[in-house]
């Protein structure tokens, strides 16, 4: 009897387990929420999430806001590549200073580099431990110009082989330009594109929040947030072709790209105008076309954790994707389920449409 007893306890457990897993998404892009992965050192007080990059090497790069900032204060973190192991970064509180905002890794001829884009007219170019070597502010270069104020958002350089190579940066909370730099000290190029409005060519942005370089065309494009769509340039600024989004990610923060030669992956802010209590912030897989394929409603699963606004989102090579969220601050893993398991899932839904 004790052990028919021990037997109902331990199936009850695992039903228990069964019941309370936390998954995503539709068709072969289902995902798994894993909470113990990605956990945060003890000295962080997140107040934002902001922004997400990965190396070659697999290790994820976080970039946030703190509640405050005094000298022991740092903005950046590493994990490993399965979500453990965090570590932070830089040897001092510059990067934590202001609001840290964009995060992109680029492979040049002399290294590998982070960019950080600060929304307080700041740009950084560091090592991947966090030294800065460069950081420029354009207050006194642009503060009596068009450009002002200048609240940059993202950034990115093209990789090798491009036609262009400076860092091109999202002017996304300030008057929607985007400027390039050049890479070597930040210097600024005298060339600049955009500006605020929804025009297409010549291209006009609406809140430019991020900008990143697509593989699969061989172009810029920015994830143009308030007008709800992605914009594809050439490399001199001037139009390609725009991308609509739908309902479902109708606020597009930025886009990633790197799991295989296809799938990009879009964070959507969702609703903003009642802070802790939207449950329509979501994360977006697009197919070679752009054609949303599957959506993770981040809020709806995970917003009485907090988890409510996905700001920033990346692929793992392993086809896992991390999340960041901005307010509250938060970041989650979740694993890619099998093609078996997605398919099983599928198949249950269909059979239980009601649930």
């Amino acid at each position: 009897k004790l052990q028919l007893n021990m037997l109902g306890a331990v199936l009850l457990l695992a039903l228990t387990a069964q019941a309370t897993r936390i998954i995503g998404g539709q068709g072969n892009f289902q995902y798994e929420y894993v909470p113990e992965k990605l956990a945060l050192p003890s000295s962080v007080h997140m107040k934002n999430g902001h922004g997400l990059a990965r190396d070659h090497q697999g290790n994820i790069y976080f970039t946030y806001e703190s509640d405050s900032v005094d000298a022991d204060t740092r903005a950046l973190i590493r994990f490993d590549p399965d979500g453990t192991g965090a570590e932070v970064l830089g040897t001092d509180n510059t990067l934590a200073q202001g609001t840290p905002h964009g995060l992109r890794i680029s492979y040049e001829a002399d290294g590998v580099y982070l960019y950080h884009s600060n929304n307080q007219a700041t740009v950084h170019k560091t090592t991947l431990d966090g030294r800065i070597l460069w950081s420029r502010n354009e207050s006194s270069l642009w503060s009596n110009t068009s450009f002002w104020p200048f609240r940059p958002t993202d950034a990115v350089v093209p990789p090798a082989g491009a036609r262009n190579r400076d860092l091109f940066v999202t002017d996304g909370y300030g008057q929607a330009f985007i400027h390039e730099l050049t890479t070597s000290r930040g210097a600024y190029t005298n060339s600049s594109f955009g500006g605020a409005g929804s025009s297409l060519s010549p291209p006009r942005f609406n809140c430019p929040h991020g900008i990143n370089y697509d593989p699969r065309r061989g172009l810029l494009v920015v994830a143009d947030r308030a007008n709800h769509r992605f914009m594809y340039l050439n490399f001199d600024g001037t139009f390609n072709s725009s991308v609509p989004m739908p309902d479902s990610v109708s606020l597009p923060c930025n886009i990633d790209f790197g799991f295989d030669a296809s799938h990009a992956l879009v964070p959507n802010l969702g609703s903003y105008t009642d802070l802790g209590k939207a449950a329509n912030g979501t994360v977006a897989v697009l197919d070679e076309s752009n054609r949303v394929v599957s959506v993770v409603e981040i809020a709806k699963l995970l917003g009485d954790q907090g988890h409510q606004h996905p700001h920033d989102a990346i692929f793992l090579a392993n086809g896992d994707i991390v999340v960041c969220c901005w307010y509250p601050g938060r970041i989650s893993y979740w694993r890619r389920l099998s093609a078996e398991e997605s398919a099983t899932r599928t198949a249950e839904a269909a059979n239980h449409p009601e649930q």
